[in-house]
């Protein structure tokens, strides 16, 4: 089975429909844009979610507190710093995500 695939029509589910695990979590059901059948996740995308967020969190953390302690610049022009690196953990934790989405059928 192919990524974001129907299990019943085995079309690609739109990628509207598989941001909203994104925002919302994965313990809901969703409906296949072709058929209109109820399809739900075959499991959680990324078990490892804690070390993740932690990893996250570390990649915008140091450099902050790069800019702050070598640069020494104030805590706005930290935050400024570190707000690229912000975009590219949420950019990377986004593609893997949608990249491991596999569904299966009802539960």
């Amino acid at each position: 089975m192919k990524n974001r695939e129907c299990p019943y029509c085995h079309q690609t589910v739109s990628l509207k429909r598989c941001l909203k695990y994104l925002l919302r979590g994965t313990d809901y059901d969703t409906v296949c844009n072709h058929c209109g059948r109820s399809i739900r996740l075959a499991k959680e995308p990324k078990p490892g979610f804690k070390y993740s967020f932690v990893m996250g969190l570390l990649s915008i953390y140091i450099p902050m507190q790069t800019c702050l302690y070598v640069f020494h610049t104030t805590f706005v022009e930290a935050l400024i710093c570190a707000l690229p690196f912000v975009f590219v953990s949420i950019a990377v934790a986004a593609y893997l995500t949608l990249r491991s989405l596999f569904f299966g059928g009802d539960i």
